[in-house]
């Protein structure tokens, strides 16, 4: 065996600056080095195991990555210039050399790979190249006007955008565009910059929104952001004209409070809490005349009882204006011209003016909400009522269907075990089927209470290796008989937070329904899997696959319903009642399941459960 460890210590005395680090043909991380953690952030232990394409690859550059890496394994080395993704950081261009280590009997070991970051040389080059071509196009634009590549570094910025935020030329060149966004916004930035690069098109950013430009004094200023791409021979450039809408914010915060037309009661407060504009929603829902509010404290409108503590909490307010919802999670009042109260929400904003910051009250009217709200909960406990009463009498019914099958398969077994020889064979073959018949019946009744009981069980997540649990649910099956002759191949599973006991189930019954339908084939055969494509950040997609009789596409909604049948004229086996507990499984965890199918090709099961944390 050859020792990826020591293949990277070999790279490393070759390129010591270089970002080095192994991995399997599939993309799986080996062994990482110190140099990775330097340039790419990543400890070794949050490297090494995972995917590359998951860790460090952008996402629109993942089947380039993945061919470069299969030519490297055909022709023993790659070199190419690529992108990568550092953990808490912007993007870098980077130099990539794929070396293939093989052992001495010519069989693929590991693929050492060493990342040499390009950045600051690429950008300058990007600078140097653009600049004669669009210098004079960018200087004679109105706005401040910036281009940056595709990791995010100032390639070219014009005469406004040194005005603008308060930089020379020289501090702006392969700076990050970072640098002029505020502090709490960067990190959320630089995720926004790589999906417009995966869908470069001119837009508006941050369209709804409001944005902020930071100067280089640290002061922050609102601006308008068009974005539109820039086909360079150094590749696809962002082109940001960007404009200062300060003056333009605090007109249209005056129009914004002249708005009579709004759906609620809006209020502006000054910092003493006086009244100073309403609007005529405001006077219907209170009762007040416009006159009677102007200039009065804004605690008339309040409940007496809350009326010392509002005026502190305004207080507050004031000295960290920020748009929130007035009373999170707790039941605020109004209080009417007459004195009687109401139930209301409030989203308190803070508007800035001439006159200084002033406090933007819209009031919404929950009576109507309240009251079903109230009914909602009514409903509730009268359904909680009838499921216990219909769980109650799914087991009464259970109970008193038992005694009386118990009855007919003892007598019938006895007939077929003392008086056979007595009857016909058309009578022998009629108390066969008495028999089993009342052997499914049983069985059905049993299926019936346990699904009727999954809604009841209690979950306990914890890491689940979902091979293991495979396997159990296999090794159960095998022992009840029901494993037949086919191939059974149960592959790389990941680990989920799950129930064990439920997870098993889902095993038990997806791997008895593919034995169960491909028992015809001669060589039948059985794949559990996981698709890492299909999943999502939260959950893991697995898969169990046979080569059985299949179903028709257009049923398959009736696959998860209990006592539905793929076609509506097919005679199946079971009870009709596994896949309905299944989906009743998964979805109690979160996640979701699906089937594809093909009649005589096989059918698909997939299903999801959420991720292990780390996974």
């Amino acid at each position: 065996m050859i020792d990826p460890e020591k293949r990277l210590a070999e790279a490393l005395a070759e390129a010591p600056l270089d970002a080095v680090f192994a991995i399997a043909p599939d993309g799986r991380i080996l062994a990482w080095s110190d140099s990775a953690r330097a340039v790419l952030g990543y400890a070794r232990e949050d490297a090494v195991g995972r995917s590359v394409f998951d860790l460090i690859v952008p996402p629109d550059l993942l089947e380039r990555s993945r061919r470069e890496i299969q030519q490297a394994t055909q022709r023993g080395m790659s070199t190419y210039e690529s992108v990568r993704r550092p953990r808490d950081a912007s993007d870098i261009y980077v130099v990539v050399t794929d070396r293939v280590v093989r052992n001495a009997q010519g069989k693929l070991e590991c693929i050492v790979v060493s990342d040499r970051d390009i950045t600051e040389l690429r950008s300058l080059r990007q600078t140097e190249a653009l600049a004669a071509k669009f210098g004079g196009l960018l200087e004679s634009m109105p706005d401040a006007t910036i281009v940056a590549n595709r990791v995010g570094r100032i390639v070219l910025a014009n005469a406004q955008t040194e005005k603008l935020f308060g930089y020379p030329h020289e501090e702006l060149l392969t700076k990050p565009i970072e640098i002029l966004v505020p502090d709490r916004y960067r990190h959320a930035h630089s995720g926004h910059r790589t999906g417009y690069f995966a869908s470069p098109r001119t837009r508006a950013m941050g369209a709804g929104l409001d944005l902020f430009g930071r100067r280089r004094d640290g002061s922050e200023f609102p601006v308008g952001i068009s974005l539109s791409p820039l086909e360079t021979e150094e590749g696809t450039m962002a082109m940001a004209a960007v404009r200062d809408l300060t003056e333009r914010k605090r007109t249209e915060a005056k129009f914004r409070a002249l708005l009579e037309s709004a759906p609620d009661a809006m209020l502006i407060v000054d910092r003493d809490g006086r009244i100073v504009l309403v609007n005529a929603q405001t006077e219907k829902l209170f009762g007040y005349p416009r006159d009677e509010l102007l200039t009065k404290p804004i605690e008339i409108l309040v409940p007496d009882r809350y009326r010392h503590a509002h005026s502190g909490h305004r207080t507050g307010y004031f000295a960290s204006p920020h748009t929130r919802a007035m009373g999170s999670g707790l039941d605020l009042s109004g209080r009417r011209r007459d004195g009687s109260e109401f139930p209301v929400e409030i989203s308190l904003s803070p508007l800035e003016t001439e006159e200084g910051t002033m406090a933007m009250a819209a009031v919404r009217d929950l009576t109507e909400r309240k009251h079903l709200e109230d009914r909602v909960a009514q409903r509730n406990v009268e359904l909680e009522t009838a499921n216990k009463d219909l769980e109650a009498f799914a087991y009464s019914v259970a109970h008193d269907l038992r005694s009386p099958l118990i009855t007919i398969g003892g007598f019938s077994q006895m007939l077929i075990d003392d008086h056979a020889a007595a009857l016909s064979e058309d009578g022998q073959r009629l108390l066969h089927q008495i028999a089993d018949s009342a052997r499914d019946m049983s069985s059905l009744i049993d299926n019936l209470l346990a699904f009727s009981r999954l809604g009841r069980q209690p979950l306990s997540p914890q890491p689940v290796a979902l091979a293991d649990a495979a396997r159990l649910a296999l090794a159960e099956l095998n022992n009840a008989g029901m494993g037949g002759g086919a191939t059974v191949r149960i592959g790389d599973l990941p680990t989920c937070v799950a129930d064990p006991g439920f997870v098993k189930r889902i095993f038990v019954n997806l791997l008895a329904n593919a034995l169960r339908f491909s028992r015809a084939r001669e060589n039948a055969v059985i794949e559990v899997g996981w698709r890492r494509d299909l999943d999502t950040p939260t959950h893991h997609s697995c898969f169990v696959k046979d080569n059985g009789t299949g179903f028709d596409m257009q049923y398959v909604e009736k696959l998860f319903h209990i006592f539905q049948r793929p076609h509506p004229a097919e005679k199946r086996e079971g009870t009709g009642v596994g896949l309905a507990t299944v989906q009743r499984i998964v979805r109690r965890h979160g996640g979701r399941v699906w089937a594809e199918g093909e009649i005589g090709k096989g059918a698909t099961f997939y299903f999801t459960l959420p991720r292990s944390n780390g996974a």
